[in-house]
C-alpha cells in the first residue's frame, strides 16, 4: 500500500495552488493573511511540518476535503517515468488534422496546454517537451481525462517518447 509522504503532501499543496493559478502572495491575500506566503512556500517545499489545524485551514481555503491532502498518492504517477512529448509529431498533427485520431477535443486541449508551456519557456524550436512526472496530473486535468487515459492518448497519437531507465 502506498502511504503519503512529506513529498507527496508538499507536491499536492503546490499542485492545488498552481491549478488555481495563484501565486504564494495571492494565497496570502485571499486568505486575509491566515496562510502566509512564506509559510505555504515552506510547506510546498517540505521544509516545514504541516500541523493538523493548518492542514484543515488550507483544505478549507482550496475547498477540498482534508483527506485529499493526506491521502495516498495517485499510483498512476510515478517517479520512475519521465513524460516526454514529441513536439515534432504534435506540430505535424496540427498541420495535418486528418492524422488526428478520434481524440480531437482532448488533443486540442493538449495542444493548447503544450503551446502555453513552450511560450512560457521561450522554447520555440524545441523538438521535445519534458515534463516532470508530477505534471502529468495537471495535463490530465487540462484535457479532462484520467492520467492513464492521457497516457493512452499520447501513445495512440504517437506523441509519447519512451525513455529507457
Amino acid at each position: 500500500m502506498n502511504t503519503p509522504t512529506t513529498h507527496s503532501i508538499s507536491a499536492r499543496l503546490r499542485t492545488l495552488r498552481l491549478e488555481r493559478s495563484l501565486s504564494l502572495r495571492e494565497v496570502q491575500l485571499r486568505s486575509k493573511g491566515q496562510i502566509p506566503a512564506v509559510v505555504l512556500g515552506s510547506y510546498e517545499r517540505g521544509d516545514r511540518a504541516l500541523s493538523v489545524s493548518k492542514a484543515i485551514q488550507i483544505a478549507a481555503f482550496y475547498e477540498v476535503p482534508l483527506n485529499y491532502l493526506l491521502s495516498e498518492p495517485d499510483p498512476t504517477i510515478g517517479a520512475s517515468r519521465a513524460i516526454v512529448i514529441d513536439l515534432r509529431r504534435l506540430r505535424f498533427l496540427v498541420t495535418d488534422k486528418a492524422q488526428m485520431l478520434d481524440d480531437s477535443d482532448q488533443l486540442r486541449a493538449l495542444i493548447t496546454f503544450v503551446s502555453g508551456i513552450v511560450r512560457k519557456r521561450n522554447d520555440w524550436h524545441g523538438e521535445v517537451l519534458s515534463l516532470r512526472s508530477d505534471d502529468l496530473n495537471l495535463v490530465a486535468i487540462t484535457v479532462g481525462a484520467p492520467t492513464d487515459a492521457l497516457v493512452g492518448l499520447l501513445e495512440r497519437n504517437e506523441l509519447l517518447i519512451q525513455l529507457d531507465r
